[in-house]
């Protein structure tokens, strides 16, 4: 059976994890893949983000490629604040084309009843999406009934809405395939930083995020799970045969909770991989023999998530139970370790009053973070926050009806009704600005958030922009005309069966260490790759981003 799937925004995990899955079970994958350049959160400057995605991946262009594939089905894959444009686009196909459409993802699985009125989609996945699309394949093929699929919300040719019920999570990783990354590097999806996930779920559940609902969904078995080191590891390098990399991101939630389990990965990664890595860990992780253990593996970056400067805010309200000493003190754990620490805030919660927000800047200058990514209060429905928002006045339900449709962003809008918005703005714009201030000009930054909210605060977030992550900007602007050219030959090219591509410029022979007293260059290959946390940060920071070369078939 033929499978075309379309994602919007970045490389996604989830998807090259379907589309993996789907091919060993002998089925032809294809990906339309929409860059979303004009979609950037921060601007919002609609003429700007029309301008971009005019020239860069239209609904034209996408329809067109969907056509020419012509599946037997369509699939979808959608975060709340991307809903929106995917369903519009949807639509166009569905107006085009008599194929099934189905959608997955955290938005459709927390409100199903709400996203199959939309007549574009015939079925609904709620959590994991390999079985059940095997199973609707295999009917669709054998021309069989499909309501009846488990996790599948199917709506039959009269009309009828059939809401099945969950099938048990897969409860081991290892027996699913390495993601395939080939769709999306066609695209030119792929940076010089390898993504990847480790983990499904997370073990905490914070009121204002997506997990406290999924967790929700699975009572009486754990949806977090791991993969085991060795598939990790095999995964890893199975990958870097085809794609060279110069650093990884593990992208899972809280990347480091497991000793042993990260004992073993020291070892493995420094023998078989050995690349620097930036990862996730909260307060409550950040504990010595962890940090250790980070550090000696090769990681150089962590983000940890401080979201508020208020215990009061962040214990009672949030359920994140750290105190501001141990948050402090996490964060000079991690310094010690020779590893940059990215602090992450959000700003508009409710009952958050401006005193709350100046709390969250003397705390950070406790922490002397290397950055501070920060964001708007964003209440995903079906969240514990969310709900409480509504339930208290906080957010209307008018407000709340934008959000299920997919309106707005993390990155600028405020959906509460709360008389300090003006200051929520402020502090989330100026905040990344001012921890990469030099410490003499961080008072001038603070009579500044005392103003009035006015332009000068726009500006400052425009120039925040860089500031947030400097090395993951500079990536992502180096690549952006490589992906701009191979976005449009992509929609333009029916290539459809053709081998995995590599790109032969991203190879690590030009990266050496000096081993010994002679000063003789040796290559990074195998256990001799060691390397302290403190000499490849110095590497990194100095090296900039891969370029590449013609591809290749591999």
């Amino acid at each position: 059976m033929r499978v075309l799937f379309y994602y919007r925004g970045s490389e996604h995990f989830g998807v090259q994890a379907l589309i993996s899955y789907l091919e060993s079970k002998g089925h032809e994958v294809e990906l339309v893949y929409d860059p979303a350049l004009g979609d950037n959160g921060y601007l919002d400057i609609p003429f700007v983000n029309n301008f971009l995605n005019k020239i860069v991946c239209n609904d034209k262009l996408v329809v067109e490629k969907v056509v020419r594939f012509s599946p037997d089905l369509v699939a979808f894959s959608a975060i709340t604040n991307l809903y929106l444009p995917i369903t519009r686009l949807a639509k166009k196909i569905k107006k085009v084309l008599d194929v099934p459409i189905i959608i997955g993802g955290i938005h459709p699985t927390s409100i199903p009843d709400e996203v199959i009125k939309d007549e574009c989609y015939d079925a609904v996945c709620i959590g994991e999406g390999e079985e059940p699309l095997e199973e609707l394949l295999l009917r669709l093929e054998e021309k069989r009934p499909y309501t009846d699929v488990k996790n599948l919300w199917v709506r039959d040719a009269a009309g009828k809405i059939h809401k099945n019920s969950k099938r048990p999570i897969i409860k081991s990783l290892d027996d699913l395939p390495t993601p395939d990354k080939s769709l999306f590097e066609k695209y030119g999806a792929l940076t010089s930083q390898l993504n990847i996930m480790t983990t499904r779920g997370c073990p905490f559940e914070c009121t204002f995020c997506v997990n406290s609902f999924r967790n929700s969904l699975y009572t009486g078995e754990s949806y977090l799970r791991q993969r085991s080191v060795k598939n990790v590891i095999d995964g890893i390098t199975d990958i870097l045969k085809t794609y060279k990399f110069k650093s990884l991101r593990f992208h899972d939630d809280v990347f480091a909770f497991n000793v042993k389990w990260l004992r073993e990965f020291r070892d493995a990664y420094r023998k078989h991989v050995n690349l620097p890595f930036h990862c996730n860990i909260t307060p409550s992780t950040a504990k010595d023999e962890i940090l250790r253990l980070l550090s000696e593996s090769g990681c150089t970056k962590i983000s940890m998530g401080v979201q508020s400067g208020s215990e009061v805010i962040r214990t009672k309200l949030l359920h994140r139970r750290h105190t501001d000493e141990d948050i402090i003190v996490a964060a000079q754990k991690i310094k010690k370790y020779g590893m940059k620490l990215s602090a992450e805030y959000i700003f508009g919660f409710p009952e958050e009053t401006p005193k709350d927000m100046w709390k969250s800047l003397d705390l950070n200058d406790k922490l002397d973070a290397s950055y501070t990514p920060s964001f708007i209060f964003y209440p995903y429905p079906k969240t514990e926050l969310a709900e409480y928002c509504l339930e208290k006045g906080y957010l209307t339900t008018e407000n709340y009806e934008q959000v299920k449709q997919g309106h707005g962003s993390y990155h600028t809008t405020g959906w509460l009704n709360l008389p300090y918005m003006d200051d929520v703005q402020k502090f989330a714009k100026v905040l990344p600005v001012y921890t990469v201030t030099p410490k003499f000009i961080r008072p001038l930054i603070r009579k500044i958030l005392k103003l009035k909210y006015g332009l000068i605060h726009k500006l400052l977030a425009i120039i925040a922009i860089p500031m947030v992550d400097p090395q993951e900007f500079m990536i992502r602007v180096k690549e952006m005309p490589r992906m701009f050219f191979a976005t449009r030959r992509a929609l333009k090219d029916d290539e459809w069966k053709k081998t995995p591509k590599k790109n032969k410029a991203r190879n690590l022979k030009s990266l050496h260490i000096y081993q010994g007293g002679n000063g003789e260059k040796q290559p990074l290959t195998g256990a001799s790759k060691s390397r302290t946390t403190e000499e490849w940060k110095k590497k990194i920071d100095r090296q900039s981003p891969i370029k590449r070369n013609t591809m290749k078939n591999a």
